[in-house]
């Protein structure tokens, strides 16, 4: 059976992004690419769900998986082969971490997300398993190899959100304009990730 590449486009969830070594003039992003058991948008007369595990197999075989802006190859911001892109599976979805070189389309890209004009991700993906009841499309398995997580314009996901991770030490340090809580919860979330 011949497989078709698809992507997925829906707001990021838990997106940070700070300057990982000011030497090394990089930039350091955190963020969420793929929510499980969320229901997408319309996409044309069906809506789709990510069941949870759904990308277990594929990250277990280190796949080799670009960052890009706007599925654009070349755009390329981190990559996993190089190291500088590293994608992990919790509960709710696959988180992205990647450091990105100093390039002007990464400096671009921050700034959009700084000012929330850029808050949304996508990712590209070989479907491996799935069922359809009516117009419910259920994914329980996706092949990442080959294919993309990406900061993106439009989302197919609305659950998710974005911001940079200097504006959530803020809205913390403030604690106005962004719920306390919700700040301490995806600081916290960050450190997790940076130990691993």
């Amino acid at each position: 059976m011949e497989r078709t590449f698809e992507r997925r486009v829906f707001p990021l969830t838990d997106i940070q992004v700070r300057a990982a070594n000011d030497d090394e003039r990089r930039l350091h992003f955190t963020g969420r690419a793929v929510v499980y058991d969320q229901l997408s948008e319309d996409l044309g007369g069906w809506q789709e769900v990510i069941r949870p595990g759904a990308a277990t197999r594929t990250l277990a075989g280190t796949p080799d998986v670009r960052f890009l802006i706007n599925h654009d190859p070349n755009l390329l911001l981190a990559r996993t082969r190089s190291g500088t892109l590293t994608l992990s599976e919790d509960s709710d979805g696959v988180l992205v971490d990647a450091d990105m070189a100093d390039v002007s389309y990464a400096r671009d890209a921050a700034v959009s997300l700084e000012r929330g004009d850029l808050s949304q991700m996508s990712f590209g993906f070989w479907v491996v398993s799935d069922s359809w009841s009516g117009n419910l499309h259920e994914v329980r398995e996706f092949d990442f190899d080959g294919g993309d997580v990406s900061v993106v314009t439009y989302p197919a996901y609305t659950q998710t959100s974005a911001e940079l991770r200097a504006m959530a030490k803020r809205h913390l340090a403030a604690e106005t304009g962004y719920p306390l809580q919700r700040a301490k919860h995806r600081l916290n979330e960050l450190e997790l990730l940076s130990q691993l």
